[in-house]
């Protein structure tokens, strides 16, 4: 089998990183504290010193682990062959983790506080001699050690999060898609009456060891019919639902039976097999609101799986608990 993806050495990245840490030490501990205002405030020397050369550190950090991280592998991307795999509420939050530890030369994996702490730390190190100045001039006995340590932090911090953060030839496709809307819309449909699974779903592909995964959503089961139906449905913002599939299985009596909803309809639309046009079905609901949103989780849910009991009970077979189920979230009989 042909390698798709060639890496480059990391024992550079490694060297610099460490040396980096103590010479930034050094620099912080030795250094700095020289230019300390005590009796005359310069404006010149403390802004180049204590602004200018911890941006400028900053800055050139970040050039250095944004241009590693880019040349860091060679990808030669093959024709992925993707398929359905089901994670547990639990395994898909356990999955960015550990593939991004993983895979940490192929994915982009930016957090906010990558970006967040490097300025942090700026506005402390150059705020530590305006305060010894207008306030406490006693902190200037301990500065040696608080430039010290802020300018190791802000190295290491800086090239850690640049390298992370940035992509490269690979990260299209390693990537992992944003999963946490997936998780955060399971748990609201976990609750939801005549759920029995819930599963997050993406599309897998690998090649030797290597996987990549797509398209996050999740699949729910009805008690009571779990071999029969599904539910799927998508989000593409937090606490959100933009796409519902609902599908009822062919019998050798009845046919494959599919309901759409999308964000921008206000209705679910049924195509009965072998039909692609389809049609718009009202409600089942007997109360709620008639025209759901992107937010109203729950109540497009509830349709999905209205819709499913009552074709099942019409057309499959009559079965006392999901009759009570259709009472117990407001829907109508079959």
């Amino acid at each position: 089998m042909n390698e798709i993806v060639s890496y480059k050495t990391m024992h550079q990245f490694y060297a610099v990183f460490l040396l980096g840490i103590i010479l930034s030490a050094i620099l912080g501990f030795f250094f700095i504290p020289m230019f300390m205002p005590i009796e005359t405030w310069d404006w010149i020397s403390t802004l180049a010193v204590y602004v200018g050369l911890p941006t400028l550190i900053a800055g050139l950090t970040y050039y250095y682990g944004w241009r590693y991280k880019r040349g860091v592998v060679g990808y030669d991307a093959p024709e992925w062959k993707f398929s359905p795999v089901l994670f547990t509420l639990e395994e898909a939050k356990a999955l960015p983790k550990a593939y991004n530890k993983a895979n940490y030369r192929l994915v982009a994996d930016s957090q906010y506080w990558m970006f967040f702490a490097p300025v942090i730390i700026l506005v402390f190190i150059s705020s530590i001699p305006l305060y010894s100045y207008l306030d406490n001039s006693n902190i200037a006995q301990y500065s040696p050690l608080l430039f010290s340590i802020s300018f190791a932090l802000l190295f290491a911090i800086t090239l850690y999060g640049a390298f992370r953060s940035t992509s490269n030839v690979a990260s299209s496709d390693f990537t992992l898609p944003l999963i946490r809307e997936a998780i955060k819309l399971a748990s609201i449909q976990h609750n939801i009456p005549g759920i029995s699974q819930v599963r997050i779903v993406l599309d897998k592909a690998e090649f030797g060891e290597l996987a990549v995964y797509q398209e996050p959503r999740t699949l729910l089961r009805i008690k009571d019919m779990e071999k029969e139906a599904y539910l799927e449905s998508w989000s593409e913002d937090l606490g959100a639902i933009t796409r519902v599939l609902c599908r009822l299985y062919e019998t050798k009596e009845q046919p494959q039976v599919v309901w759409w909803w999308v964000s921008t309809d206000r209705f679910y639309r049924k195509y009965v097999h072998p039909d692609e046009i389809g049609y718009y079905v009202k409600s089942p609901l007997s109360s709620g609101k008639k025209h759901p949103g992107v937010k109203d989780i729950r109540l497009v849910t509830e349709t999905g799986i209205a819709l499913l009991i009552q074709e099942f009970l019409k057309t499959r077979e009559e079965l006392e608990s999901l009759s009570e189920l259709l009472v117990k979230i407001d829907a109508k009989g079959p």
